[in-house]
């Protein structure tokens, strides 16, 4: 069973970001001079850039028809369009739903999904840094962005056993998925996964009969 992104959610997410980015920039100019001062503008114009740099990236993951969440007999592919990540059902300790502010693809999202793990390691193992499988232009120019960064610096990592400690130790959880991730309420998507484990295990069970 596969769950898709909430591309119309991520869609309206990268408007509004946009949106808000583009107006924060057009008030650099209708500043009065007495409120002028170099940091100021540069903290302004950081900000707005942000702003629609993190719409820029919204936009790809709407258009990534690739990414969503995986259920099979063994647990859940994780393909959330920047990466890419396998966890066993022996693996989940416990799942809920965490209103933590864990990075920026938070934005738009009341909830994520936590996971707690029993062995962090087997995550990392297979964590994959990777760029949104969007079409079009936008998409060609991540991908030349990509190979362009790939030559000045070293390639992205993911997160690391003592960032998974540091999140477990903020919020209890040591992954997050945000729901415009999930493609509805995290917390209806708790209970779907608690029930798909439960079947799975039930399945394996009466295999061993």
């Amino acid at each position: 069973m596969r769950i898709a992104l909430n591309h119309p959610r991520l869609r309206a997410i990268a408007l509004g970001c946009w949106a808000v980015g583009a107006w924060w920039i057009v008030q650099i100019g209708l500043l009065s001079a007495s409120f002028y001062s170099t940091w100021m503008v540069v903290l302004m114009v950081f900000a707005g850039v942000l702003l629609l740099a993190l719409g820029v990236a919204f936009w790809a993951l709407s258009g990534d028809r690739r990414a969503g969440v995986v259920f099979d007999a063994k647990g859940l592919l994780l393909n959330l369009g920047n990466s890419a990540s396998f966890v066993e059902w022996d693996n989940i300790e416990r799942l809920g739903t965490s209103a933590n502010r864990s990075n920026w693809l938070a934005i738009g999202s009341a909830h994520a999904l936590g996971i707690r793990l029993r062995d962090p390691m087997t995550y990392l193992q297979s964590y994959e840094v990777r760029l949104p499988a969007a079409g079009g232009p936008l998409g060609q120019m991540l991908r030349l962005l990509q190979r362009g960064l790939a030559r000045t610096r070293a390639p992205a990592r993911g997160p690391s056993a003592a960032s998974l400690a540091h999140m477990r130790d903020r919020t209890g959880y040591d992954v997050l998925v945000p729901e415009a991730l999930l493609g509805g309420a995290a917390v209806a998507f708790v209970e779907l996964a608690e029930q798909y484990r439960r079947d799975t295990a039930a399945e394996r069970s009466a295999l061993r009969r």
